[in-house]
C-alpha cells in the first residue's frame, strides 16, 4: 500500500525536494535566521512542519542567492 498523502513533517532531504534545491543547499537554508525552527530533533536529524516550510517558501527571494558575482565581460 502506498501512502499518497504528504507527511506533515519533513527533514532536510524533503525540504530540498520541496524547494527544488540540493540537500546541501537545503542545509544552508535551514541555518538561516528567518527559516522556521525545527519542531523536533531525532537521531536521524531535525524535523520541520511542512506547512511552516511552505509558508516560508512563499516569502523566499530566490534571486538573492549570494555566492560569487558573475565575471565582467572583457572591455575592448
Amino acid at each position: 500500500m502506498t501512502n499518497t498523502a504528504p507527511s506533515p513533517h519533513v527533514g532536510v532531504t524533503e525540504i530540498g525536494e520541496m524547494l527544488n534545491v540540493s540537500r546541501q543547499r537545503a542545509n544552508k537554508l535551514v541555518a538561516r535566521a528567518d527559516f522556521p525552527a525545527p519542531v523536533a530533533q531525532t537521531k536521524a536529524g531535525r524535523v520541520w512542519e511542512r506547512a511552516a516550510v511552505e509558508k516560508w517558501e512563499k516569502g523566499w527571494d530566490r534571486t538573492n542567492v549570494g555566492g560569487r558575482p558573475p565575471q565582467k565581460a572583457p572591455q575592448e
